[in-house]
């Protein structure tokens, strides 16, 4: 299958680019194989719901990596038991991991829920 990106080339990217990616892959021990696994996955749901008429820039490819952050995090709390916090990802102005902000959470859903 031809992907918009190398599920290996989302891991790296994330691993060398995203500031604190790193520190929450080693504080909460995840393993290379579910990095891959999960990076698959993201990967495969985006190649497949992607319009092949349609280019697939940078920002197309920051948000499918800030998607795969996502999972892995989602994946860290639900399948492999926190341990070291929460965390999340966050344009601080680029995409980066930081530790899970109650505050900003709730800022976050206000923009949503006011169309901002």
């Amino acid at each position: 299958m031809n992907y918009l990106i190398d599920p290996q080339d989302l891991v790296f990217r994330a691993k060398s680019h995203i500031d604190g990616f790193n520190e929450m892959v080693k504080n909460e021990e995840i393993p290379q194989w579910e990095l891959l696994e999960t990076a698959l996955e993201v990967v495969e749901e985006w190649t497949d719901d992607w319009p092949e008429d349609q280019g697939f820039g940078g920002s197309d490819g920051t948000y499918m990596l800030k998607d795969f952050i996502d999972n892995v995090i989602t994946l860290t709390y639900m399948k492999l038991g926190s341990k070291s916090g929460l965390y999340m990802t966050k344009f601080t102005p680029y995409l980066s991991v930081v530790p899970y902000s109650e505050a900003d959470h709730h800022e976050k859903i206000q923009r949503i829920e006011s169309g901002v």
